[in-house]
């Protein structure tokens, strides 16, 4: 391991912790044997006004903070935009091969740089039915992606993020897992992503092989499931949650 004793103890330190204060803590303890000074743990929304449930926690240098507030830099951030491409670390410097940079963003960059935010790496986080979220490492100077590195900062990310949901979900009441998703059936699935299409009940029932009047029951029980009364409307929570994705289109 790349931090060895020290990578154990943080896991096992995010999976007790009670508050956002002594997971920053955490973060601020273990960030510097990664070879950074500031990091920032946050959920992709307003952050001028927040959602109550999001996550928010950084060292980021104040004069920073203040200017990304007031020039909403946060909404055209580079990194954010970068970590909707994949799934695994990466260095702040290829993020010119990852996508196409505005001159806003060039220039969010740049302006970052004399706040300690020269280099850097990010972990992003995508759970299904959740806001994205990133778990971000900077500092001054160059840093060497290696295999080790990359393993490490990306189970600091996932734990930590981890840490700050269940910490958000326990304070607010909100479900989680099982609780918050309803089941539906793989059956109910092909239809709602067949509606999705665009296909009407009757060409469903072609495809799938079943009478419209099963699809409607397919459909109409899973909008009861979902408490919703709207088609798209049960569709947007599909994809929202992660039961169905852009690529169950395809079978139409």
């Amino acid at each position: 391991m790349y931090i060895g004793p020290q990578l154990s103890e943080f896991i096992g330190n995010c999976r007790m912790v009670e508050d956002e204060f002594a997971l920053k803590a955490l973060l601020c303890d273990i960030t510097p044997s990664i070879g950074c000074e500031q990091f920032a743990l946050v959920s992709h929304v307003d952050l001028v006004g927040p959602p109550r449930e999001a996550t928010i926690i950084m060292n980021y240098h104040e004069g920073w903070v203040e200017r990304a507030l007031l020039s909403n830099y946060y909404i055209d951030d580079p990194v954010h935009a970068a970590s909707t491409r994949t799934v695994t670390a990466f260095l702040w410097s290829l993020i010119p091969s990852m996508i196409s940079l505005t001159q806003r963003q060039l220039r969010i960059l740049d302006e970052a740089r004399p706040f300690g935010l020269v280099e850097g790496l990010t972990v992003p986080v995508h759970s299904p039915g959740e806001y994205r979220g990133t778990c971000s490492f900077g500092g001054r100077g160059p840093i060497e992606l290696t295999a080790q590195l990359l393993g490490t900062v990306q189970v600091i990310g996932m734990f930590a993020f981890e840490a700050a949901r269940r910490i958000q979900c326990k304070r607010w009441g909100l479900a989680t897992g099982d609780d918050r998703v309803p089941t539906l059936t793989a059956r109910q699935l092909d239809c709602i992503a067949l509606i999705a299409c665009g296909k009407t009940d009757r060409e469903i029932g072609i495809i799938l092989e079943l009478s419209p009047h099963t699809v409607r029951d397919y459909v109409e029980d899973a909008m009861r499931r979902y408490d919703v009364y709207k088609r798209t409307e049960l569709v947007a929570r599909c994809l929202f949650d992660g039961q169905i994705c852009y690529r169950s289109f395809c079978r139409a």
